[in-house]
C-alpha cells in the first residue's frame, strides 16, 4: 500500500522512450518498432493549437493536434500532438509516437476545496516517460466543457516538465488547449466496493462512509489508512477521500502525522493538526477493531472522523 509520508507530491518517472508500448493508464505513447508509413500515417485531421505556446529544449513546437475524453472515474484527459492524431489512436490502452513527434498528457479533475466548493484543477501532467503532479497552479483551473464526443473542450495551462531516463529534455507549455471531445474506450468493470464500515470521513462538510482501514509500516512508521473506495493491500484504488494517520515509532501513542488523499482530495501531509483532537483506541495500534474520534484541521481542510473501524495489515 502506498504511503504518503512527506509533504511532496509524487513526480514519477515512469517509463522511458526506448520501452515498446505504452499503458495509456500511465498515459502516454513510447517509442517501437517502426510499423509500415501506412500504418504509421496519423488518422485525425489537423487542428492547429494557435493559443498554445509549446517548446522543447527552449525550441517552438506548434501542436496540430488536442483531443479530450473522460475516463471511467470522472477525470478529464487531454493529449495534445505535434501530429494530427485521431481518437482512436489515443484513448486506448496503448499506441505508439509517430516519427517526430512530440506530445504530451494533462489530466484534470474535480478537487474538494476547503471551504467546501468543487472546481476543476490540473492534477498531472506527462511527457516521455515523465509523470508528475508537483509544480502544478495550486488553483482551479480555467476549463470549459465536459470533453463528451465531438464537443469542444478548453483548458488554460501554464507548466513545465522534463522527460524520464538519461536522455533529458525540458518541455514548457503555456496557453490555451482547444481539445476535440472523443468517445473513450469501453471501460472496464469498476471493482465492487466493500461493505461499509460504522465509520465515517467528512472533510469540508463532505461525509463518506469508511469501506477500507489498513495497517503498514514504512521504515520505523506506523501508518492507519482509511479509505472511502475499494482499497485493498493489493490495490491503491482509494476511492473519493482518504485519511492516513501516522506514528513515528509502532510503540508511539500519539499520533504523529496525518495526511490526505483521494480523487477528491489533493495529496498532503499535515504535522501542525491539534493532537488533543484525534484520539485513536487501542494504542499501539493493532488489526483489529479501532475507534476514531476527530475534528482537526488538515492543511487548512476541516475533518471530521468518527466510528470504529475494522483493519487489516498490509504486509
Amino acid at each position: 500500500m502506498r504511503s504518503q509520508v512527506l509533504v511532496a507530491l509524487l513526480a514519477i518517472g515512469c517509463g522511458s522512450k526506448e520501452s515498446k508500448d505504452a499503458p495509456k493508464d500511465d498515459p502516454q505513447p513510447s517509442m517501437g518498432d517502426k510499423p509500415s508509413k501506412k500504418d504509421r500515417a496519423p488518422t485525425g485531421t489537423a487542428r492547429p493549437q494557435s493559443k498554445l505556446k509549446v517548446t522543447l529544449d527552449g525550441k517552438p513546437v506548434d501542436m496540430q493536434q488536442a483531443l479530450a475524453w473522460k475516463d471511467a472515474d470522472g477525470a478529464i484527459r487531454v493529449t495534445a500532438s505535434s501530429v494530427p492524431v485521431g481518437c482512436d489512436e489515443v484513448t486506448g490502452s496503448m499506441r505508439r509516437m509517430h516519427d517526430g513527434e512530440v506530445t504530451f498528457d494533462v489530466t484534470f479533475g474535480n478537487t474538494l476545496s476547503p471551504d467546501g466548493t468543487l472546481a476543476s484543477v490540473l492534477k498531472s501532467t506527462y511527457y516521455s516517460g515523465m509523470t508528475s503532479q508537483s509544480g502544478l497552479p495550486d488553483g482551479p483551473s480555467a476549463t470549459t466543457g465536459d470533453a463528451a464526443p465531438k464537443s469542444t473542450f478548453t483548458a488554460e495551462v501554464d507548466f513545465k516538465t522534463g522527460s524520464a531516463g538519461a536522455d533529458k529534455h525540458e518541455l514548457v507549455v503555456k496557453g490555451t488547449l482547444d481539445a476535440l471531445g472523443c468517445e473513450p474506450a469501453k471501460a472496464k468493470a469498476a471493482p465492487a466496493l466493500p461493505p461499509e464500515m460504522p465509520a465515517t470521513i467528512e472533510v469540508a462538510g463532505k461525509k463518506l462512509p469508511v469501506r477500507g482501514a489498513q495497517i503498514s509500516t514504512t521504515g520505523g512508521w506506523l501508518h492507519l489508512k482509511l479509505t472511502t473506495g475499494p482499497e485493498t493491500c493489493k490495490s491503491w484504488s482509494g476511492g473519493e477521500m482518504s485519511v492516513e494517520i501516522s506514528w513515528k515509532d509502532k510503540a508511539d501513542k500519539e499520533p504523529f502525522q496525518v495526511s490526505l488523499g483521494g480523487s477528491l482530495l489533493k495529496q498532503s501531509a499535515d504535522q501542525t493538526f491539534d493532537k488533543k483532537k484525534l484520539t485513536v483506541k487501542p494504542t499501539p495500534i493493532a488489526p483489529g477493531e479501532i475507534e476514531i474520534a476527530g475534528d482537526i484541521t488538515v492543511m487548512k481542510y476541516p475533518v471530521k472522523l468518527a466510528g470504529k473501524v475494522t483493519a487489516v495489515e498490509c504486509k
